[in-house]
C-alpha cells in the first residue's frame, strides 16, 4: 500500500493485526520522538501494546482519537475523547443536528462561563481543578488529583486505575519539558501501562507535533509534580468515570 507523505511515498507491506488496529501515526508530525520515549508505532511500542494487562483505556480511546483544534485546547480535546470513549449520553451536535456526540466546537455549550469560555481557554488552556470542575456539567464522576499530594508508588496505582476499565479513564495534566518534549504544560489521556517497563501510554492530542508515546511512570509523575504558573499548584492527573 502507498501512502503519500510531505517527504515523499512510502511503501508499507506486511501489517500485523496488531498494526491494524493501532492509531496511525501522522507521517506530517513535525518533532522527532525523543530517545527517553518509545513511540506506540514503533516495535517496541507494538510490543508493550501487546504485553500489557493494563490497557483496556486503549481500545476506546484510540477510537476517539482527537486533534486539539488550536494550541491551547488540549484540555478540550482530551476531555472530548474521554467523554465519548466512556459512552455518556451525548448532546446534539450543532453542525449535524440529526447526530449525538462530544465535539471541541460544542464543549461549552452548558458549561457555566464563570468557570471557563472558550475565548479565555482558546488563549490559557485550563488548569487541573478548573477542567475538573467543568467537567462535573456532563454526567460523569470526576476525581481530580494533585500530583504534590502524590507519592510515586499511588500515582503508579491511579494509573493503573485509569487504563484498567473502558468505564473509568484517566486525564494527565504534565509539563512537556520533563518528558524531554518541546512545550510547556499540556493535557492528553492516558491509555495504558506496562509493568515491566513501567511506563505508560500518553495519547497526545497534539497530534501534528507528537505521536502517541510510552513514558517512564517516573518521568511522567515529575512532569504531573510540576508547578502551573496560573494555579500555583502542581498539575496532577483526573479520573473520569461513568
Amino acid at each position: 500500500m502507498l501512502l503519500r507523505s510531505p517527504h515523499g511515498l512510502r511503501h508499507l507491506a506486511g501489517f500485523s493485526l496488531l498494526a491494524s488496529l493501532l492509531v496511525a501515526t501522522p507521517l506530517w508530525a513535525e518533532l522527532p520522538i525523543p530517545p527517553e520515549l518509545t513511540g506506540l508505532t514503533s516495535p517496541g511500542g507494538q510490543s508493550r501494546l501487546l504485553d500489557s494487562e493494563f490497557k483496556q483505556a486503549y481500545w476506546p480511546l484510540s477510537i476517539f482519537f482527537e486533534t486539539q483544534k488550536n494550541q491551547a485546547y488540549c484540555s478540550v480535546a482530551s476531555s472530548v475523547m474521554v467523554l465519548n470513549a466512556l459512552g455518556v449520553p451525548r448532546p446534539v451536535v450543532s453542525a449535524w443536528p440529526d447526530f449525538t456526540f462530544f465535539t471541541q466546537d460544542d464543549f461549552f455549550a452548558k458549561v457555566d462561563p464563570a468557570l471557563a469560555n472558550p475565548a479565555t481557554v482558546a488563549k490559557e488552556g485550563m488548569t487541573l481543578m478548573q477542567l475538573a470542575e467543568v467537567l462535573k456539567t456532563f454526567p460523569v464522576t470526576v476525581e481530580p488529583h494533585f500530583g504534590q499530594d502524590l507519592s510515586l508508588e499511588s500515582f503508579r496505582e491511579l494509573l493503573k486505575r485509569g487504563v484498567d476499565s473502558p468505564a473509568r479513564l484517566a486525564l494527565a495534566n504534565f509539563n512537556r519539558k520533563l518528558i524531554y518534549q518541546v512545550g510547556g504544560g499540556h493535557w492528553s489521556p492516558v491509555a495504558a501501562y506496562h509493568a515491566p517497563s513501567d511506563s505508560a501510554l500518553l495519547m497526545d492530542v497534539a497530534r501534528y507535533k507528537y505521536p502517541p508515546v510510552w513514558v517512564t511512570v517516573k518521568d511522567l509523575y515529575e512532569a504531573v509534580r510540576s508547578v502551573d504558573d496560573t494555579s500555583h499548584r502542581s498539575r496532577g492527573l483526573i479520573l473520569v468515570s461513568r
